[in-house]
């Protein structure tokens, strides 16, 4: 076992979750990250409930906070990391849209269907919307994009430009 470098974590346990994070966070990153993951693991469980990730107020605010609370809860640090990568400025654009497409593809059969969409919509938009008008952008998104039944990842993926996932970033604060 090596020796501790930050309340627990050795310097194997961060190499070995920047290898796992294809190089999203360096060592200073991860460290930051677990002392936050400490702080919200508030029963020291060695994962974070739904309750302790919604006490995150930029989170709690977030429209789709239940949709990405699922995708983060009762996840160990390592994983809390590996999720959270998508949102480095480092990460690839392929990994970004990846974690959208899976925030996306609700019940998970590996299309964003028509419900899929209507469901996520509805999330967003509260209600500003009829259900009849969120039927015909969602119709109408499906269509334009070509795919009427759902949008595979390939398709998903042809829908998003690069510059439309520039926002999609965590700044770690880390301390030198």
């Amino acid at each position: 076992m090596g020796q501790a470098i930050s309340g627990g974590l050795t310097q194997r346990d961060v190499d070995e979750v920047i290898s796992i994070c294809k190089g999203a966070w360096n060592q200073y990153e991860i460290e930051s990250l677990y002392k936050r993951f400490r702080s919200l693991d508030r029963g020291r469980k060695g994962y974070i409930s739904a309750e302790e990730l919604m006490s995150i107020p930029e989170l709690s605010i977030n429209p789709l906070a239940q949709r990405l609370v699922r995708s983060f809860e009762s996840v160990n640090f390592v994983d809390f990391a590996r999720l959270l990568a998508a949102f480095s400025d480092r990460a690839s654009y392929e990994e970004k849209v990846r974690f959208i497409f899976r925030v996306y593809d609700v019940d998970g059969d590996g299309l964003v269907t028509h419900d899929d969409m209507q469901i996520m919509l509805r999330q967003l938009a509260g209600s500003s919307l009829s259900d009849d008008d969120i039927a015909w952008v969602v119709r109408k998104a499906l269509q334009e994009a070509g795919s009427p039944q759902g949008l595979s990842l390939e398709a998903f993926k042809a829908t998003l430009h690069a510059e439309d996932l520039a926002g999609m970033t965590v700044t770690v604060p880390t301390e030198l």
